[in-house]
């Protein structure tokens, strides 16, 4: 088959390149020209495991462009990818909307539009109508959300856990029966049903899973209270097959996308505000967990000006580049604007921390995990990216100065490693 990807972010680059290793012919189109440049040259524009490798294999069947008459007036399977930011609490459908002006100005013939960007319920009937009072040709619109995650994008999209598309007519039935083996390559389950249901599945799976979120982080601060350990508790739950063991590890909050996307005023395209307690509430929770780690850190120290830390991780979970809505961010603007001296590593995403942080002299960017750590009073652990781990409780003590003291937002240690260390976790007693 013979594709048109419309934006290449995470969603639009990684399925474009999937599908030309998987031998169709795809088209990647950007308005980004240095990202379609790269591109060109073979260079994957975002960190992904495995991504680099597909990217140089597929390349007989996959090409770059900015123009966006040459990348859409060829094919009639259109997959739209681009990004739909929440901006004054509504999901902003600029580039969607930007995408769908191509699409009707440069079409040349009837086409199949694929929605795989996170959008409003409603979108797949406001796309159809907004095609099609444009152009002369007739459009059939697919919704087919995504549910891959930063860091496992590749292996989310080969292996996803069910496909769920979105259809309104049996033109588009068939259709979506016919793309079905294009997007899978081993049996899952594939609902096909109606876009509002398929708009609905996307945003309401992406919510239960920050609830669930939240709520594993209050439940660490309630062990906090009264002595409990989280890592035990999460364990005994996750035996409950009903709960399962996904997303009951505390941390500092869910970031990037989701936090742009769960809003439940951003689900209904012709609503403003929907009132869905549990999930507002749960944003309320998330927005608390940076306030709750820097409450720690000025409980121990009445002025944080005289000390130097070592933060080790700045994205908003491990093993990715994106700081979108980081919760690490937060936490590392914070303590530089009371003066502290920051010494940061993180294994991705340095270049977009610096540019955030561009301004401050009073950060300092390492090569290196055990760099970060050296001649610091204080180290915070932001992410558990598998580097982190590999950093051995004696290296803290020979590196720090005086008796170190390390606040773990991820328990990546057991507290009966850390023994001459001043180890706070998150959900744990405090080992000094």
């Amino acid at each position: 088959m013979n594709f048109t990807f419309i934006g290449l972010g995470y969603v639009g680059l990684v399925n474009s390149v999937l599908l030309a290793s998987f031998y169709h012919n795809v088209i990647g189109y950007d308005i980004d020209k240095n990202k379609i440049e790269l591109l060109k040259q073979g260079v994957s524009t975002i960190e992904e495991p495995n991504l680099q490798t597909l990217l140089s294999e597929a390349k007989t069947k996959l090409r770059f462009t900015s123009n966006a008459q040459d990348a859409i007036s060829i094919n009639n399977i259109i997959v739209i990818c681009v990004d739909t930011p929440n901006k004054n609490g509504q999901i902003d459908l600029t580039h969607f909307n930007e995408a769908l002006d191509d699409i009707a100005r440069y079409a040349e013939k009837d086409c199949y539009i694929i929605i795989r960007s996170t959008v409003p319920i409603g979108t797949n009937k406001y796309t159809k109508e907004y095609l099609e009072s444009r152009s002369k040709h007739k459009f059939q619109i697919i919704s087919m959300p995504e549910f891959m995650s930063e860091s496992t994008a590749v292996y989310d999209t080969i292996n996803p856990y069910r496909l769920v598309i979105g259809v309104n007519n049996q033109e588009s039935i068939e259709f979506a029966q016919s793309i079905t083996p294009v997007f899978l390559t081993k049996k899952v389950p594939v609902l096909i049903t109606t876009p509002e249901n398929a708009e609905l599945i996307k945003l309401s799976s992406d919510a239960f899973i920050a609830t669930k979120i939240s709520f594993t982080n209050s439940l660490a601060k309630i062990c906090e209270d009264v002595g409990a350990d989280i890592d035990r508790v999460s364990l005994g739950m996750s035996l409950d097959p009903r709960i399962g063991k996904s997303f009951l590890k505390p941390g500092i909050g869910y970031g990037g996308v989701m936090e742009e996307t769960i809003d439940p005023n951003c689900w209904i395209l012709s609503k403003k505000e929907t009132n869905f307690e549990v999930v507002k509430a749960a944003m309320e929770v998330n927005k608390k967990q940076a306030t709750r780690l820097l409450d720690k850190i000025f409980k121990k120290y009445k002025a944080v000006s005289s000390l130097t830390i070592g933060v080790l991780g700045a994205s908003y979970k491990a093993n990715t580049e994106d700081i979108r809505n980081s919760a690490a961010i937060e936490i590392i603007r914070t303590l530089l604007d009371k003066g502290a001296d920051i010494q940061l590593y993180d294994p991705l995403c340095m270049d977009k921390v610096e540019k955030v942080f561009s301004r401050h002299t009073h950060i300092k960017y390492k090569n290196y995990a055990k760099d970060a750590i050296k001649g610091t009073h204080l180290v915070l652990i932001l992410t558990n990216a598998d580097e982190f781990k590999l950093i051995k409780p004696e290296d803290y003590i020979s590196l720090m100065i005086a008796k170190p003291v390390v606040i773990d937002a991820h328990n990546i240690y057991k507290v009966n490693e850390m023994n001459g260390i001043e180890y706070i976790s998150n959900g744990r007693k405090i080992n000094k």
